[in-house]
């Protein structure tokens, strides 16, 4: 049998490449659409949304520019002029916009954001939730602090706040717990919540099951408006007040104790503070340095070789061997590391240990 090839005429060739190139290649909206789920879900949603912004910043530079034209003339598509491509226009390349290329936004060129921010545990557990801090001027009525607890640095008046007003109330502070569960705007816009607290109440948590937080942070105004005393520790954003869920209030005051709190018991909840430990440089400002005697006659030192540290008791502790706590900080001032005992190894990085002996005495170390 003869076989012949069959050409088809013009327009039927001319139809079908219409076609051709109306259809999009095998797999690709299938992997547009991947590519699109994957911005938003792996928790980079932001970072898509400023690339759209610059993209639309940049098409209308230009009068007659079409979708994505860069017309600023510096060749690297962003539409800024500034030649980096990030779109910020400092010329660093990082994307923040304060020109000194760490990419944290605070203008110092270390990366780390301090001194304009306050870090918590977080949902993760690696200190990444990192939160701005203001300094109003002038603060609202509400916001007179006494003068320090005989002297005592612990309870010096905040410098910086969280701006409640400019926060998402639910942002996870620690894996168990969010923002609003340890200050809200109805008792004041401004509020301080010391991350050792919530690093401390997690702990409780992760042994006890869940917990309720009743009363967290108070403002001097608002605290004395319901009767609290002068100097209670939730004006000092480290004084809470716990409901036990799962466990008794017994097990829950254990706890408190037990994880460096000091407490108060009521019939119906748990007040657990940690007045002992150093307050937050970030929102006290710089601590106390030295020594600190808390009761009369009391003397100690701190004795340290490379990262492991030791207690001396010297005099006043003759009816036994004192409770030692310890709080390591890193050189931004954040807590990196608690202890009980009369050693205590610090974590690498460690530039300052505090020490309280017993509660009747505290010592700092420092490093030079």
């Amino acid at each position: 049998m003869r076989r012949c090839a069959c050409v088809p005429s013009a327009p039927v060739v001319s139809l079908l490449v219409s076609l051709l190139v109306a259809l999009p290649a095998c797999g690709d909206d299938q992997g547009s659409d991947e590519d699109l789920s994957g911005s938003f879900t792996d928790g980079e949603s932001g970072e898509f949304g400023e690339a759209s912004t610059t993209e639309s910043e940049g098409e209308g530079e230009g009068e007659a520019a079409g979708p994505g034209t860069d017309t600023s003339g510096d060749g690297d598509g962003d539409g800024d002029g500034d030649g980096d491509g990030d779109g910020d226009g400092d010329g660093d390349g990082d994307g923040d916009g304060d020109g000194d290329g760490d990419g944290d936004g605070d203008g110092d060129g270390d990366g780390d954001g301090s001194g304009d921010v306050v870090c918590y545990l977080g949902p993760a557990r690696d200190y990444s939730v990192c939160l701005p801090v203001v300094t109003p001027a002038p603060l609202p009525s509400g916001y007179d602090y006494p003068a320090p607890l005989n002297g005592n640095p612990n309870y010096r008046a905040p410098v910086t706040y969280l701006d409640l007003e400019a926060l998402d109330p639910g942002e996870s502070l620690a894996p168990n717990f969010v923002l609003s569960e340890f200050a809200v705007a109805s008792k004041g816009r401004y509020a301080v919540v010391q991350p050792h607290a919530v690093e401390f109440v997690q702990d409780m948590r992760d042994e006890a099951g869940p917990l309720g937080i009743n009363s967290g942070y108070r403002p001097p105004g608002y605290n004395a408006n319901i009767g609290g005393a002068t100097w209670s520790r939730h004006m000092y954003g480290d004084g809470l007040d716990i409901d036990p869920i799962s466990i008794s209030i017994d097990a829950l005051e254990i706890l408190c104790t037990q994880n460096s709190g000091f407490l108060v018991e009521y019939t119906s909840h748990v007040h657990c503070d940690w007045r002992s430990i150093d307050a937050n440089e970030v929102f006290f400002g710089a601590p106390f340095v030295g020594p600190r005697p808390l009761a009369a006659g009391y003397a100690a030192h701190i004795e340290r070789q490379d990262t492991h540290f030791w207690l001396v008791a010297d005099a006043g502790f003759d009816e036994g061997t004192p409770v030692v706590r310890w709080v390591a900080y890193d050189a931004q001032g954040q807590a990196t590391g608690h202890g009980q005992g009369l050693s205590f190894e610090a974590p690498t990085g460690t530039t300052r240990v505090r020490s309280d002996v017993g509660r009747a005495l505290e010592l700092e170390w420092r490093a030079t």
